[in-house]
């Protein structure tokens, strides 16, 4: 009969909580009563993608896609090579559309952000891209139509830089200004807005 370290059933790293290759997340939260609580432990590949966190906030209504994919979640699995983060805003009574962002991944060591889980480790790889800080986004009032524009690879031409504009107010907007987000839009421009975000992964060799 086989002893019971012989065995393996969806094993990881023989039973052990650690991997020389995965990284592993830890998400926690404590709720109100007192014992309401609960974790998720999620291992990731750093050779693989990363696992951006997403903060939006936006002047109206808004669609969200990432290379064309609506997005669901606030986490976004980014893969080597070239992105675009694509947001549709209708704009309410012509007022002027806008929109804050952040894209981030960082498991740089002593580093917690808030709402930001926990790694056992880190593998040394940094992304931040933040409008009104470098972030490079572009926008029109015209309909493109069609899903070549929520594309990497499309042409900008006629697009224009957006440019720092009046915020909002609320928890979610002072969020994305505590992580040095800030508002963006187009000068003079009323009504929807249609912006694309783009930036690249490098994952580099390995850790």
């Amino acid at each position: 009969m086989a002893k019971k370290r012989d065995l393996v059933v969806n094993d990881l790293a023989r039973y052990e909580k650690s991997s020389e290759r995965l990284v592993l997340e830890d998400y926690s939260s404590c709720e109100v009563p007192a014992g309401c609580g609960g974790g998720i432990l999620r291992w990731i590949d750093p050779q693989e993608a990363l696992p951006l966190t997403l903060r939006l906030w936006t002047a109206g209504k808004a669609e969200v896609f990432f290379d064309g994919a609506p997005v669901r979640s606030s986490r976004i699995q980014a893969r080597p090579g070239a992105h675009v983060l694509a947001v549709a805003i209708r704009a309410a009574d012509d007022a002027p559309a806008r929109l804050a962002l952040s894209l981030r991944y960082s498991d740089e060591a002593n580093t917690r952000a808030p709402l930001e889980p926990r790694r056992d480790r880190s593998i040394g790889r940094t992304l931040d891209v933040r409008s009104g800080a470098g972030a490079a986004i572009v926008g029109t009032t015209r309909d493109p139509g069609g899903d070549a524009w929520k594309l990497p690879g499309f042409d900008e031409r006629g697009w224009r830089a957006l440019a720092p504009a009046q915020g909002g107010a609320g928890w979610h907007f002072n969020d994305l200004m505590s992580r040095g987000a800030r508002a963006v839009g187009l000068p003079d421009a009323q009504g929807d807005l249609w912006a694309r975000c783009s930036f690249d992964v490098d994952l580099g060799g390995a850790p």
